[in-house]
């Protein structure tokens, strides 16, 4: 293999591989890369190799290795040296495994044509044998080592637009509130509502982290995104990022969902998470003290400027951190990126479609909760639950049920009339729960008020037709 190819191989590893520059010897063609699992591959190039040359590339290693650690900010070294020549002594083997210490572990590679397959995709190999100007890509890498220090604060701008994307759906949101006299906001259609997320609308819970509460709240994470634009610079990736942010938001959802945590700021808590993943990225790296101190600076910042903005959940905000920092690990390999994006899509468009076929996915879940409390009524304190029921009116998980369940405890321990305004605010809310038209008409039933007993049994057979004690009900009257 000729230089030519040296050179674009080189390239890929550091532009599409995830590899960057940490060393380069311009007069032996030596150049040293590394990836986030701090695996090093040292990449060789000699129109003719020599057996002793091969030896003294290892040997040079073994003799150094605690320079190499020290320069490297490495505790162990994974090293894979790569050769590559046009021409070579027969007697060197193709490969061979160095397993110095235990933390010290090289791997000889001879690379050429018969083995390139094992050391660029499939994809990447018609590029590397196109024949092109030696320089363009030699240039690339070379100024990428010579501008390390300065792109370690180069401006992430890819990353910047995500701070861009936010500012204009929270104008968008504010400009439809102003010009409908607040009837119509864009807000309402992303944000946690637990009627619509019930209903097949999974999506919300994934994009409830574009909403702003405030524009103080607005303000706290651009001016952070914009900070770490600056300070990570570009080793955010701007996909990576948005499926960490989607990821926490779906996780942090889903305690308020199954009523773990209340009124949770998703957006808040998301970008917190973000943080976490930023912190065990640069601890992963260890090549940059200076990034990593700012690293640990960011979390403590965002978390006084958050309390100063707004109520802040202590222990919901180090979940959020730790999360970040375990989806982060799961998401180094940019196939597992691409996994967490596809399944989240699936998980939307599964949403979308029991919507669209007209499933009453609702109505099912809000019965399972209204039958399992029938079912428990005789053995649940009814002090306690009149309690977590109104404290749950004025949460983001108000749902049908909520009436039903606590218009039947008014009817047990306070009046049948509370019981009955309850379930009458509760229709106004949500005007296909069958189970509280049904409760209607027993109290009208029992008040001698067939007619407008006959009218309520009547709209509850309309979303349950089939429903036998409902029938059973409507003969009585009639």
């Amino acid at each position: 293999m000729n230089e030519k190819k040296f050179w674009k191989i080189v390239y890929l590893y550091l532009t599409k591989y995830n590899y960057e520059v940490i060393y380069y010897r311009p007069e032996k063609h030596d150049v040293w890369l590394i990836n986030n699992d701090n695996e090093l591959v040292r990449f060789l190039y000699s129109s003719e190799l020599k057996t002793s040359d091969v030896d003294a590339s290892v040997y040079n290693v073994i003799k150094n290795q605690s320079r190499l650690k020290k320069v490297f900010k490495l505790s162990s070294l994974k090293i894979k040296n790569l050769h590559i020549a046009e021409s070579y002594d027969e007697s060197i083997q193709e490969y061979k495994k160095y397993k110095v210490s235990g933390d010290l572990l090289i791997e000889r590679i001879l690379l050429s044509e018969k083995n390139i397959n094992k050391f660029v995709k499939k994809n990447d190999e018609k590029f590397v044998s196109i024949s092109v100007d030696t320089d363009r890509y030699k240039q690339k890498v070379v100024n990428s080592y010579l501008n390390k220090d300065k792109n370690n604060f180069l401006v992430n701008f890819h990353f910047n637009f995500l701070g861009v994307f936010l500012v204009l759906i929270f104008l968008v949101n504010y400009l439809s509130l102003y010009y409908s006299s607040n009837k119509l906001s864009l807000y309402s259609y992303i944000d946690y509502n637990y009627q619509e997320i019930i209903s097949g609308k999974f999506y919300r819970l994934f994009t409830d982290f574009l909403v702003f509460d405030s524009i103080n709240q607005l303000i706290v994470v651009t001016v952070f995104i914009v900070s770490c634009s600056i300070v990570f610079g570009e080793e955010i990736r701007l996909n990576t990022s948005i499926i960490i942010l989607l990821l926490i938001t779906f996780l942090t959802n889903l305690f308020v969902l199954f009523g773990s945590a209340e009124n949770v700021n998703a957006v808040s808590l998301a970008f917190f998470g973000l943080l976490g993943s930023l912190f065990i990225l640069e601890l992963n790296r260890r090549n940059n003290n200076l990034k990593f101190i700012y690293a640990l600076i960011l979390p403590v910042a965002y978390l006084i400027a958050t309390s100063i903005v707004g109520e802040m959940n202590f222990p919901l905000y180090i979940f959020s951190f730790i999360i970040g920092i375990f989806i982060q690990i799961a998401l180094l390999k940019d196939l597992n990126v691409k996994i967490a994006y596809a399944i989240s899509i699936v998980f939307c468009i599964v949403g979308v479609a029991i919507v669209l076929t007209g499933a009453n996915l609702k109505n099912t879940v809000n019965n399972y909760y209204a039958n399992k409390f029938n079912n428990n009524f005789s053995s649940i304190s009814l002090h306690t639950s009149t309690e977590q029921l109104e404290r749950e009116l004025n949460s983001v998980n108000k749902s049908a049920v909520t009436y039903y369940k606590l218009g039947l405890i008014k009817i047990t321990t306070s009046s049948v009339n509370e019981g009955k305004k309850i379930f009458l605010d509760g229709i106004e809310f949500d005007k296909e729960f069958a189970p509280l038209y049904y409760q209607l008409s027993l109290i009208e039933k029992a008040e001698n008020n067939n007619v407008k007993s006959l009218e309520y049994i009547e709209a509850a057979l309309k979303l349950e037709p089939d429903n036998k004690k409902y029938k059973d009900l409507k003969n009585e009257l009639t």
